[in-house]
């Protein structure tokens, strides 16, 4: 099985002073390597971006500096998953899924990773913006929580 991990769960798994912690972290641990046989840890390029971003931003009592987000993004993603880029082709056919559904604004960031998973043949994606993926996921690919 393969399974995509959008940039709400990742940026939860590590940050222990989120809600929903214990949980993202158990799920993303079940599929990063070291992987059990069949199971796959994927994400786009462009959710390694959107973690910096958050994690930089995040209203923390102790804010995460940049080359501190930059030590958990290596350590934790680049090290125990397969970070696939996306092609100028993706972001076309991203931009033609949110147009066809009529969907506006901050969609497209989401349309890019259903992209990425449906292109990477992933089984599920993994997320807590279940509503916004659902929309925009195509029949095969399971939109679940952690």
């Amino acid at each position: 099985m393969k399974a995509f991990f959008d940039t709400s769960v990742l940026v939860t798994a590590i940050v222990d002073q989120l809600p929903n912690h214990a949980t993202a972290l158990a799920c993303y641990r079940r599929f990063a390597r070291p992987r059990r046989i069949g199971s796959k840890a994927i994400c786009s390029t462009h959710a390694l971006a959107e973690c910096y971003a958050t994690l930089t931003a995040l209203p923390l009592s102790r804010r995460i500096q940049p080359a501190e987000a930059n030590r958990l993004i290596e350590e934790n993603f680049l090290a125990h998953l397969d970070a696939v880029p996306l092609s100028a082709a993706d972001y076309k056919a991203a931009l033609a899924r949110v147009t066809t559904l009529g969907m506006r604004s901050g969609a497209i960031y989401d349309a890019l990773h259903v992209r990425c998973a449906e292109r990477s043949g992933c089984d599920r994606i993994i997320t807590y913006n279940v509503s916004d993926f659902e929309r925009l996921a195509p029949p095969g690919i399971e939109v679940t929580t952690p």
